[in-house]
């Protein structure tokens, strides 16, 4: 089944209120709610064009699947690339421990100064 997960982009951008963030960004507080909290059944294009445009992401970024039962889970399915994981991504945290020596070189390396 795929579904829409953003709980991961929004950990993985540090936006602490995923709520506040959605309903500042002009989404109405119903939909805000049932996006912060993955209870969607449907989702408007427009919804996920302005969530990519938000998160600066892909649509691949923000749904994820999994498999129903072993008869849908074939190793070579292009579904896999959007398999649930396991694996968060916590960049805050990471570089909040980081030296500023340290903080410098992640700045280069990301702005291509190497």
């Amino acid at each position: 089944m795929v579904r829409l997960n953003l709980q991961r982009i929004f950990k993985a951008r540090g936006i602490e209120q995923p709520y506040r963030f959605l309903v500042q960004n002009g989404f109405v507080p119903f939909t805000a709610h049932k996006y912060k909290n993955n209870k969607v059944e449907h989702i408007r294009l427009d919804h996920i064009e302005k969530l990519c445009v938000l998160l600066h992401c892909t649509p691949n970024d923000i749904f994820e699947w999994g498999p129903n039962d072993l008869l849908d889970d074939h190793p070579d399915h292009p579904l896999q690339k959007i398999r649930t994981r396991d694996k968060k991504i916590e960049i805050g945290k990471m570089l909040s421990k980081l030296s500023m020596e340290k903080l410098e070189e992640v700045e280069k390396l990301l702005s291509g100064q190497s």
